[in-house]
């Protein structure tokens, strides 16, 4: 199905912040997929061993459990000592990959303009994101970044927006998300009453998003 742009249905002269999912937003899910795939068939004629091999797979287990377990409501949490071991090993595969990945196109652009309206960002991604941010060299355009697992509640769950909602003292209208999955970013925002956008249903790419807004003569909200 064709996506069409809902920007025309937000009032910039009404937000505050702008709130943005990581994975599957920022950068395609599909290519850095694509990129360790790549990584782990070339990693033994790099000189790793079996080892790093596993430490990749068990990245991949994590998110597996994890996603089969987002829609049950208090059935997952990782614990403190488990999400440090694993940023560890997804620092070294996962941060090179997404350098080489980079971000979406028109996603630079998309920030700059935000930040020109004075906009708040903030990262607002299910899990730890810092190192994504700096991989993907897009670190500057955000005031800080949320963890969804650090709550212990993924989206749907709309515990990281009320988190973030709080922390910027601004009421949920204020609030723009953009996200990639309407089973998630979408209905999260929906329940925690911000507007949002999500790729694929709302728009196209990113590009057409600053088309969209820049478009129209938005003053910052006061």
């Amino acid at each position: 199905m064709k996506a069409t742009a809902r920007a025309a249905n937000i009032d910039l002269s009404e937000i505050s912040a702008v709130s943005w999912d990581v994975d599957g937003t920022l950068y395609a899910v599909g290519r850095l997929r694509a990129r360790l795939v790549a990584d782990a068939l070339l990693a033994p004629i790099r000189g790793c061993g079996l080892e790093e091999i596993r430490d990749l797979m068990r990245i991949r287990a994590f998110y597996r459990g994890a996603e089969s377990s987002r829609f049950t409501r208090g059935a997952w949490k990782p614990s403190d000592s488990d999400l440090d071991a694993r940023l560890a090993l997804e620092r070294r595969w996962l941060g090179p990959a997404l350098e080489t990945v980079g971000v979406r196109p028109g996603t630079k652009e998309l920030l700059c303009y935000f930040q020109g309206l004075g906009l708040k960002q903030v990262a607002m991604s299910d899990f730890e994101c810092g190192y994504k941010l700096e991989s993907l060299g897009v670190t500057e355009h955000f005031e800080s970044a949320y963890a969804a697992e650090r709550i212990g509640a993924l989206k749907p769950d709309p515990s990281v927006f009320h988190r973030v909602l709080d922390d910027l003292g601004i009421a949920p209208h204020r609030l723009l998300h953009i996200g990639d999955r309407p089973e998630t970013d979408g209905v999260a925002a929906r329940f925690a009453k911000c507007n949002a956008l999500v790729l694929g249903r709302d728009f196209r790419d990113f590009r057409q998003l600053v088309r969209e807004f820049s478009g129209r003569s938005t003053d910052p909200p006061s």
